[in-house]
């Protein structure tokens, strides 16, 4: 059996560095631009050199299945927030 991976574990991904991350308990269900509903496992908010903040969100393999792009991470974590409603989104800090 394979070691269990976290997100914690990475300062980067896709050449962006982590700013704020998180797991949730249980799987969510986000529906992409297409409507295709996706499982997503975590979540993360990267920075490239302040030039722009993404939203990241990963499957259990913690592989990106879908992105956004903002100015600032608060946009980033306020779009999350939309995505899942009811659930309060415990940002951990890189």
């Amino acid at each position: 059996m394979a070691d269990q991976i976290y997100l914690e574990d990475f300062d980067y991904f896709n050449g962006a560095k982590v700013l704020h991350y998180h797991e949730f308990a249980t799987p969510q269900e986000v529906k992409d631009e297409f409507l295709t509903t996706l499982e997503i496992h975590a979540l993360a908010i990267c920075d490239y050199a302040g030039e722009e903040t993404m939203l990241f969100y990963f499957n259990d393999d913690l592989d990106i299945v879908m992105e956004k792009e903002f100015m600032i991470p608060g946009q980033a974590k306020e779009d999350a927030a939309t995505d899942f409603p009811g659930i309060d989104i415990q940002w951990k800090n890189k």
